[in-house]
């Protein structure tokens, strides 16, 4: 399955896309919301995993949109810090299938990426 990581803290992002790899994933890094339109269109990934705060929530949730526009069928989990209720509240909630409160375990990112294989 492929899988889209974008982060805008590389460290983050390295780790992130390391496991995933290790986990059996083929997986596309993107530092930011340019990277990962571009990677989406020419990848197709089945799944996005996306940091909300790259380095602001308008930016995340923009991305949010791009990335339904070009693959409406693209399964999106958001992976955030901030308070997951005030997400909720946002029209881009409906477009994304998780959200995944920081600092989130790697088994639980694995397993629900795994449960859309």
């Amino acid at each position: 399955m492929k899988v889209l990581v974008v982060d805008d803290d590389f460290d983050q992002l390295e780790i992130r896309a390391l496991l995933l790899r290790k986990s059996g994933f083929e997986v596309f890094e993107a530092g930011g919301r340019l990277e990962a339109q571009r990677l989406a269109a020419d990848h197709r990934p089945d799944c996005a995993v996306i940091d909300l705060n790259m380095p602001t929530s308008a930016e995340g949730l923009a991305l949010i949109r791009d990335l339904k526009l070009i693959n409406p069928e693209i399964h999106l989990i958001v992976l955030t810090g901030a308070d997951t209720q005030v997400f909720e509240t946002r029209g881009e909630a409906a477009l994304v299938d998780e959200v995944v409160k920081k600092p989130a375990g790697s088994a639980q990112l694995i397993q629900k990426l795994k449960a859309y294989a």
